[in-house]
C-alpha cells in the first residue's frame, strides 16, 4: 500500500483507483462528522452560495438546512454556519444539510473522480485509520489548504492517520507523507496549543471562535466514516 499526502487538493493528481480521506481540521470535515455523528440524515456538500440557493429551490426549504462559512462566519440566509458547536443532534438530527464552506467542500468535490472519497478528521480518525488499514488500495490523504496555501493543522491530521497505520502495517510513504508525519510528531505532544498557534487557528481566535479549535481536536469523539458518493455524504 502506498500513501501520499496532497497539501492542498491538486487537479493533476490522478485519483482513479484511489482512496481518498479528504481533511480539513478547522472545520468543514470537522463539523461534516460531527453533524452525521448527531444524526444528520445527509449532507451536500456546495461550493458557492448561489449553488446553495438553487438546492434548496429544488429540495424544499421544509426538507434541508443551510449552513456555511465565508471568512469563517455564517453565510447572511443560512441557518447555520461552520462551527460543530452549532450542529447539535437537538437541530439536526434526521436533517438534510446543505453545506458551503470556503474550502472544505470544495476539496470533497475535487475528489469524486476516487475510488472512495472519506471524510477524515481528528474526531473521527480511529474509525478512518482502522478502515484504511485493510485497504487494497492505495491512499491518498487530501489536505484542503486555505486559499490554496498549506494548513499545519491539516497536515498534522494526516500525519496522525499515518503514524496510527504504521502502528499495524508498513505503508510505502512519499515524501508528503513523511513531511505530514513529522508535522503531527512535531506537534502531538501539545496538539491544541500547536493548532492555537497556527495561521488559521490564529484567525479563528481573532473572529471570535477560538473555542472551535479544541472542539475541532476531540480525538475519536464520533465512531464514524463518512463517505461522499454521488454528490452526497452520509455514513
Amino acid at each position: 500500500m502506498r500513501v501520499d499526502v496532497l497539501p492542498v487538493p491538486d487537479s493533476n493528481v490522478n485519483l482513479v483507483d484511489k482512496k481518498v480521506v479528504v481533511i480539513d481540521v478547522l472545520r468543514a470535515t470537522s463539523t461534516i462528522v460531527t453533524a452525521l455523528g448527531n444524526k444528520a440524515s445527509e449532507i451536500i456538500p456546495a461550493i458557492e452560495p448561489a449553488e446553495v440557493v438553487d438546492l434548496v429551490r429544488v429540495i424544499g426549504s421544509k426538507e434541508c438546512l443551510t449552513g456555511g462559512e465565508r471568512k469563517g462566519l455564517k453565510i447572511e440566509g443560512f441557518d447555520l454556519g461552520n462551527s460543530p458547536a452549532e450542529y447539535t443532534e437537538e437541530r439536526i438530527s434526521g436533517k438534510r444539510l446543505i453545506l458551503c464552506t470556503t474550502n472544505g467542500t470544495k476539496a470533497i468535490k475535487s475528489a469524486q473522480g476516487a475510488a472512495e472519497v472519506w471524510i477524515g478528521s481528528f474526531l473521527n480518525i480511529g474509525a478512518v485509520t482502522d478502515r484504511l488499514q485493510d485497504s487494497t488500495r492505495d491512499i491518498v490523504l487530501i489536505c484542503s489548504g486555505r486559499d490554496h496555501s498549506l494548513c499545519l493543522e491539516d497536515m498534522a491530521c494526516a500525519g496522525a492517520m499515518i503514524q496510527f497505520l504504521q502502528a499495524s502495517i508498513r505503508p510505502l510513504l512519499t515524501d508528503t507523507a513523511k513531511l505530514a508525519l513529522y508535522v503531527y510528531e512535531r506537534a502531538a505532544s501539545d496538539l491544541e496549543g500547536f493548532v492555537n498557534q497556527t495561521q488559521h487557528g490564529h484567525y479563528l481566535q481573532e473572529i471570535g471562535m477560538g473555542e472551535d479549535i479544541g472542539r475541532c481536536l476531540a480525538l475519536n469523539k464520533y465512531p464514524i466514516i463518512p463517505q461522499y458518493n454521488n454528490g452526497r455524504i452520509s455514513v
